[in-house]
């Protein structure tokens, strides 16, 4: 690792940690890397439609109902000694509402940043790309539908959503009205 990359690095970790709360951005304790949760700028009057698995009787018309936000988005990554002057980041991105085609193709967006941007710190950058463009970048707009499935039955990768908000950890507070 040269002394560049790693004065690169910590300055880029402690920039984030000076930037964001704890809640948003937490840095490993034992590798150059961490965890950031990012909420997404949701519209005003933003609606979800849950839908159902028509083999599940009358309960599966779904329902509609307006959030204030959804849950965040989830960024792990880890520095390479050669970041940033030649790797990027390695990373996970995860989301209990987006599918994973959709996550992929952030993926691939984040990738491309890296590429825009090689040699310079990229994380900040994919941070804001995720919490501003998000929706837009994939064309999500209000009612955004969720495919409700039996819970831990993700049949096809497809996010699991409950009705029964009140059971639910994974949907529980999502609606605000």
């Amino acid at each position: 690792m040269s002394s560049e990359d790693r004065e690169a690095q910590e300055d880029e970790l402690l920039a984030l940690a000076s930037i964001y709360d704890e809640d948003e951005f937490k840095r490993a304790e034992s590798a150059q890397g961490g965890e950031t949760r990012i909420c997404l700028e949701l519209p005003q009057n933003f609606r979800v439609f849950v839908s159902g698995n028509s083999t599940e009787g009358p309960q599966s018309s779904g329902f509609e109902c307006t959030v204030c936000f959804l849950p965040p988005l989830v960024l792990n990554f880890e520095l390479p000694p050669e970041y940033p002057s030649t790797s990027p980041p390695a990373f996970t991105l995860s989301s209990k509402w987006l599918s994973p085609a959709q996550l992929s193709a952030l993926c691939k967006h984040l990738d491309t940043l890296w590429e825009e941007n090689r040699g310079c710190v990229v994380l900040f950058a994919w941070m804001q790309f995720l919490k501003e463009e998000t929706l837009s970048y994939l064309n999500i707009s209000s009612p955004y539908e969720l495919k409700m499935c039996q819970q831990g039955n993700t049949q096809g990768g497809t996010p699991s959503v409950h009705q029964d908000a009140e059971d639910c950890g994974a949907c529980h507070g999502l609606c605000c009205s």
